[in-house]
């Protein structure tokens, strides 16, 4: 049985070291991570609009393609409780050099911050380099900043509110949702604006980590598919087991516990406190070791979280990671994805993994009215594997396929 062993770890390595030659050989399956650029200037600000294809959080969207944007009553709001998305981020990903028609691609990402743990829905536009909607050329920063005033965009503000940027009816006023937030004095629903920046990962040697968690399966499209299923990993039972978890912390704070697990519990809340006050708080060695006291003190062995835990150490501060037909770096083991990743809804064929929104961005978007809102373990983006175009009357925007695995804060409790 040892040796059977030791062949089997041979042959991990092997395979191992087989994944890094291809990521080496293939940029689409480079583990990228993006982090974010201090608050831009208002010259600055000019060169986070559509036509300088940016990658950023926050502010209005910068559609990529001004017309037949999703729609604000059916797709821009959450699939679960009907109320209006909010936007959260974009990322330009081009695939030019393998598709022209890719040669300017982007994501679009919103969010409900009235689920808790979030919903999300992404949305994927893209053109080809000569079009009608830009030059062929690039595009000159430096003239956009030194103009007298910033450029107009009249094509979306015939289509957008002038405060959230979301397609709406009443354009170029306010919308619905925002004109009645002005009328109550509240703060806009826009999170900060800032830039998103990219480079190369750096990938913890994740052999140290052992057990039937640590490591994911690169067979399955889906989630993992050595993992055992639980209750409300497939797409059927998730509802429930968000109710069932939701419950379970509502328990733990009206039942009579213990003194050491009504401690653990104040510890807990003081730590993501701490996390929505204080950005720098998530990268301090109390906020990395936490939640790995938290299960080692329960006799709670969760090598998938060890595994998260050291990747975001090596690369702190980061908000997004990106491996476009990769793999996805799960937050803990409970909740992960499940199945097969559900195919393309405009050409039927499959999706791949391409990106996930780390959960250090909660505590990065300091100053954001609804950053209180925003809860989630981390949120992984499957595309069409061909990033297939759209028919000449369809909306050039297509949606794509998001889980968003919760925290597992009741999970790691014990009953």
């Amino acid at each position: 049985d040892d040796e059977d062993d030791d062949e089997d770890d041979d042959e991990d390595d092997d395979e191992d070291d087989d994944e890094d030659d291809d990521e080496d050989d293939d940029d689409g399956n480079q583990e990228l991570v993006g982090y974010l650029e201090d608050p831009p200037s208002e010259l600055e600000r000019r060169l986070l609009t559509r036509h300088f294809f940016p990658s950023k959080v926050g502010g209005r969207p910068a559609w990529l393609v001004p017309e037949k944007l999703p729609d604000a009553a059916t797709q821009l709001t959450c699939q679960r409780c009907k109320a209006p998305l909010r936007f959260l981020m974009q990322v330009y990903a081009s695939q030019g050099t393998r598709k022209d028609s890719c040669f300017h691609r982007t994501l679009h990402v919103f969010v409900c911050t009235s689920c808790q743990p979030n919903e999300a829905r992404v949305f994927r536009a893209q053109l080809p380099r000569h079009c009608d909607f830009y030059s062929s050329e690039e595009p000159d920063r430096e003239a956009a900043q030194a103009a007298d005033s910033a450029p107009e965009d009249k094509e979306l503000e015939a289509l957008c509110c002038s405060c959230c940027g979301l397609p709406c009816s009443e354009a170029p006023g306010l919308c619905k949702d925002c004109a009645r937030r002005e009328r109550n004095k509240d703060p806009p629903v826009c999170f900060v604006e800032m830039e998103l920046s990219v480079d190369s990962a750096d990938c913890p040697d994740d052999d140290e980590e052992q057990g039937d968690d640590a490591v994911p399966t690169r067979k399955s499209e889906g989630g993992d598919a050595d993992a055992e299923p639980e209750d409300g990993d497939d797409a059927d039972a998730y509802e429930a087991a968000l109710k069932e978890s939701a419950d379970a912390i509502q328990d733990i704070e009206i039942d009579e516990r213990s003194k050491k697990d009504k401690e653990a519990m104040a510890k807990l809340k003081e730590y993501q406190d701490m996390v929505k006050n204080d950005p720098q708080a998530a990268l301090d060695k109390f906020g990395e070791n936490f939640y790995e006291e938290w299960v080692e003190e329960r006799s709670v062995k969760d090598n998938v979280f060890a595994r998260f835990r050291k990747f975001v150490a090596e690369n702190q501060g980061h908000v997004l990671r990106y491996e476009l037909g990769g793999t996805p770096r799960w937050f803990c083991k409970h909740k992960r994805l499940q199945g097969a990743v559900p195919p393309c809804t405009r050409c039927g064929g499959p999706r791949v993994f391409e990106l996930q929104v780390q959960p250090m961005i909660i505590a990065l978007l300091k100053g954001s009215p609804l950053q209180d809102r925003l809860d989630f373990g981390t949120m992984c983006i499957y595309s069409c594997e061909e990033s297939c175009d759209a028919k000449p009357d369809d909306s050039p925007y297509v949606e794509e396929f998001v889980y968003v695995q919760p925290e597992p804060v009741s999970e790691w409790i014990p009953k």
